[in-house]
């Protein structure tokens, strides 16, 4: 077994941990499971136990001892079933950075060849076309035929300010395309110089790495740079909370990037965007991605705030607390019952407010949030806050 996908902090986090089971109490997937090994502190323990026989007193006595396969099986079964929420993170009174320890583990397993099928097939998608369904990438932006009117460069432009990365499942999930849909509209209506990179767009390696295959999402890292560079834009704008926080965590550059939301802001701010009324009572749900990974907690609820008759209602559970929908960490193509189990208890929470609709910022929450309601005959409305924008638009 090698380590050399863990950094030196992580190996003493693995240490570190107290088994104090604070984890224990937050995370979602052991509150359906129930199963020790699939909690973060049963995790880093089993874990722990690999090392020690490869690397421990014993084995530097009398050599390390065979890893046992099935045990090694199960154990990449249990680091695949999980959001990478991050949750375990905010809660752990030792600071262990759970997130990046999940990932790294997951690219130690893929070193070895213990990791789902579906991360194999997703691997083949992304590398060869491009995008997580594997569909013809030149594709991207079919979803602009929705557009009453179409200018004749259709948005693509050689040079822009400003460029709007779509992402994979805004492009190609029909449920979502209304998510790109309203923000070109906003983008237009308030006149901001901006272009799509259409089949130029390759997926932004989140999934890659959330699957722990980092090394081999580097290509499309390098490629997205260079697009963004030829087309000179000096801002970035994102209105997937995955492909942001990828971007912001792996690319190396010196334009500006902005979430959806923190741009939307800024246009209110300088009065490019204004709103009529809407007497609506409204929650607002923070994408695991958005919130935790990336600390944007205030810019949406200023949005809901900057339109007049919206009553925010927040959730028992917000913020750092904020529950994930169960469409993270690619736990939907490992146990898509799991995630839709997760889903349950989001919309269980969303409906215990009593508000009208329920506002997020991130079309896999949407997704997922959906899909999950209309498969149960589930009655629930749910949007993306650039839909609610456009909506509210004077």
């Amino acid at each position: 077994m090698k380590l050399s996908a863990l950094s030196p902090k992580q190996l003493i986090e693995i240490d570190a941990c107290t088994r104090c089971g604070e984890c224990l109490k937050v995370c979602p997937v052991y509150t359906q499971k129930g199963e020790e090994e699939i909690d973060p502190r049963g995790k880093i323990q089993t874990f722990k136990s690999f090392i020690r026989s490869q690397y421990g007193l014993w084995a530097k006595i009398f050599g390390p001892k065979k890893l046992d396969e099935e045990k090694l099986k199960k154990f990449s079964e249990m680091v695949y079933r999980c959001t990478l929420c991050g949750e375990c993170s905010v809660s752990c009174p030792v600071s262990i950075d759970a997130k990046h320890l999940w990932t790294a583990l997951r690219e130690t397993l893929v070193e070895m060849g213990h990791f789902p099928e579906a991360a194999k097939r997703m691997k083949a998608n992304v590398l060869k076309a491009h995008n997580v369904s594997g569909d013809e990438n030149e594709e991207r932006t079919e979803w602009l035929e929705f557009l009453d009117e179409l200018p004749n460069h259709q948005y693509q432009k050689e040079k822009a300010e400003v460029a709007f990365f779509v992402g994979c499942v805004a492009s190609f999930f029909p449920l979502v395309q209304k998510i790109p849909l309203a923000f070109v509209e906003i983008l237009n209506k308030a006149e901001v110089d901006f272009t799509l990179l259409g089949g130029e767009e390759w997926c932004c390696g989140f999934p890659l790495i959330g699957a722990g295959m980092k090394k081999e999402a580097e290509v499309l890292i390098q490629h997205n740079l260079e697009i963004v560079k030829e087309k000179g834009v000096k801002r970035v704008v994102f209105a997937c909370p995955s492909c942001y926080h990828t971007w912001m965590e792996e690319y190396k550059t010196d334009v500006e990037i902005f979430h959806s939301t923190q741009f939307i802001k800024k246009l209110i701010d300088e009065r490019k965007i204004t709103f009529k009324e809407k007497t609506i009572k409204v929650t607002y749900h923070d994408p695991c991605d958005l919130g935790r990974a990336s600390g944007v907690y205030e810019a949406p609820r200023e949005i809901l705030y900057a339109i007049p008759g919206v009553e925010l209602i927040e959730m028992e559970n917000n913020r750092e607390q904020c529950k994930c929908c169960g469409g993270g960490g690619n736990l939907e193509m490992v146990d898509p019952d799991l995630s839709a189990a997760l889903a349950q208890e989001k919309i269980n929470q969303i409906q215990g407010t009593g508000a009208d609709t329920v506002i997020t910022a991130c079309q896999q929450c949407v997704r997922t949030i959906l899909t999950t309601a209309r498969r149960k005959e589930i009655p629930i409305n749910a949007m993306d806050i650039t839909e609610f924008v456009l909506k509210n638009m004077a």
